[in-house]
């Protein structure tokens, strides 16, 4: 059962609608609940006096995954730093479908401008300007969108999709059906508030700071979503990468990090205080991220063939 629950016996705070929670005077701890165009936007808010916020949104919801999903609690726990956790709203519409990128909904076309907002509000109660969106996968994709909106911000995204069409069609369709009532049509097809392909949109330049996380045997993210990504951006000063293998040799390869790395990534960056490169430095993080880069690290970190 994936860690993703806060207690059940925790009392929600929940606020009508999403001005009345942006103007609330003061933000409460624990679990909140925003009605906002007809889906509820849930979130657990943590907050530890820190300088230093984490962002952290989930990807594929498991088929035993309850809603609302606060997933990174584990990993993150006992960090000097405050903690918001974010579940996608989209996925309150159907059951049949477990993915949705936090890129929003028919009812909820803008939700990446209103979890920007909401994330400020919650910082502007803690004072942790110091913010690392955190993903993995589809929640990867998640914290290289909200990133954009945050200019000192850190976007940690583990095997990231970059592109949201680029992921398999079957999901891709499933989304584009359930959540934005769409069917047969393409993510290009969708309202401008959604930015559903980040490479474009990185390419026209980007002034906060990027770590990837790659699985070297994950071919098809690095294929379809960090080579690209890297094309347009793998020779900028703020984008950093650490990549190696991780899990057995066989399947798809799209496996995150042992959760060890995963922890010394967030004790690094709760300790630099806003000062990335440093944290991702002493994380063990590259600032070679070119093609040929990736390509290196695939060869470097292949297990080697026996004699």
């Amino acid at each position: 059962m994936p860690e993703n629950q806060a207690a059940p016996t925790a009392v929600v705070s929940t606020y009508a609608d999403l001005g009345e929670f942006l103007s609330a005077e003061e933000i409460p701890a624990g679990q909140i609940e925003i009605q906002h165009e007809g889906l509820p936007i849930e979130i657990l808010n943590i907050p530890a006096d820190s300088d230093t916020t984490f962002v952290c949104f989930h990807g594929a919801a498991e088929k035993d995954v309850k809603l609302p999903w606060f997933l990174g609690q584990g990993v993150t726990s006992g960090l000097p730093a405050n903690r918001i956790f974010i579940s996608d709203p989209s996925l309150r519409k159907s059951n049949d479908y477990n993915l949705a990128w936090y890129a929003g909904s028919k009812e909820q076309p803008a939700l990446q401008e209103t979890l920007a907002d909401i994330v400020r509000r919650i910082l502007r109660a803690t004072g942790g300007y110091n913010v690392v969106f955190f993903g993995s996968s589809a929640g990867g994709y998640a914290s290289l969108a909200l990133s954009r909106f945050f200019p000192t911000s850190l976007a940690l995204a583990v095997n990231p999709q970059t592109s949201i069409s680029r992921f398999y069609s079957g999901a891709v369709e499933r989304y584009l059906t359930q959540a934005w009532e769409l069917p047969g049509k393409e993510m290009s097809e969708l309202p401008a508030t959604v930015a559903h392909d980040l490479v474009p949109a990185y390419a026209a330049g980007f002034c906060h700071t990027v770590a990837l996380i790659q699985n070297a045997k994950d071919w098809f993210h690095i294929q379809n979503h960090q080579l690209p990504f890297v094309d347009a951006v793998g020779d900028s000063a703020n984008l950093f990468m650490l990549m190696d293998r991780w899990g057995p040799d066989s399947g798809d390869g799209h496996i995150p990090p042992p959760k060890e790395l995963l922890r010394g990534c967030f004790e690094a960056l709760a300790d630099c205080h806003g000062d990335w490169p440093a944290g991702l430095a002493a994380a063990g993080f590259q600032t070679n991220t070119t093609r040929r880069d990736v390509k290196r690290r695939v060869v470097e970190t292949a297990p080697s063939n026996p004699v």
